[in-house]
């Protein structure tokens, strides 16, 4: 019996040895996890944004080209008859000068088969006033143009330099003619009478 007892007093001490070491082992295991395992935390990013400076351009409005309108009584205009369609251009001469131009004496054109009217600037300054004309006669902008070797072989050699716009009658108007339209007759000038006083010899006593 006495020599089991020590052997008992052994096992407690192995025994209490073994669970000394068990614990110890857990412990050192969590203190490993523990310097291990750190939270992660998510980095802050901090974007900044570059400031740029805002570049203002001046925008400058194109200029238009802007042409004044001469006055009609200083434009000179021509006008030629260059249809078939007798006193045409006498017709639209009287019609162009009560709007208060110019008019030259109407005559024909160098050719009387022109289907489309024109108006031609011979001088730049007054194409406000070809496109006034143009308008009032009901005409499309395009009849304005510029006079060159490929479209005035209706304007007799020399007619160009008499007027500032030379206005070609064509086909398309040739019809507002009234029937029978001739030169407008000259209203006849009656001059005053004047009577002269009647002398009368004296009489004799």
């Amino acid at each position: 019996m006495r020599a089991i007892q020590p052997l008992r007093a052994v096992l407690v001490i192995l025994l209490a040895v073994v669970v000394a070491v068990v614990v110890l082992a857990r412990m050192g295991t969590s203190h490993g996890t523990a310097a291990i395992t750190r939270p992660t935390s998510t980095p802050i990013t901090s974007t900044s944004v570059p400031s740029s400076t805002a570049t203002t351009t001046a925008t400058t409005a194109p200029t238009l080209s802007t042409t004044t309108t001469v006055a009609p009584s200083s434009v000179t205009l021509l006008v030629l008859n260059g249809w078939t369609k007798e006193h045409a251009a006498l017709y639209f001469e009287t019609e162009l000068n009560g709007f208060g131009y110019d008019t030259l004496a109407p005559t024909d054109a160098a050719t009387d088969t022109n289907k489309h009217s024109a108006l031609f600037v011979v001088h730049s300054a007054y194409e406000s006033n070809a496109l006034a004309i143009a308008e009032s006669l009901g005409l499309s902008p395009s009849v304005v143009v510029a006079p060159k070797a490929s479209n005035d072989s209706a304007i007799p050699a020399g007619d160009l330099s008499k007027a500032d716009l030379v206005f070609v009658v064509g086909q398309d108007i040739s019809g507002r003619v009234p029937p029978g339209y001739s030169t407008t007759t000259q209203p006849t000038i009656t001059q005053p009478t004047t009577t002269q006083p009647t002398t009368v010899p004296p009489s004799s006593g």
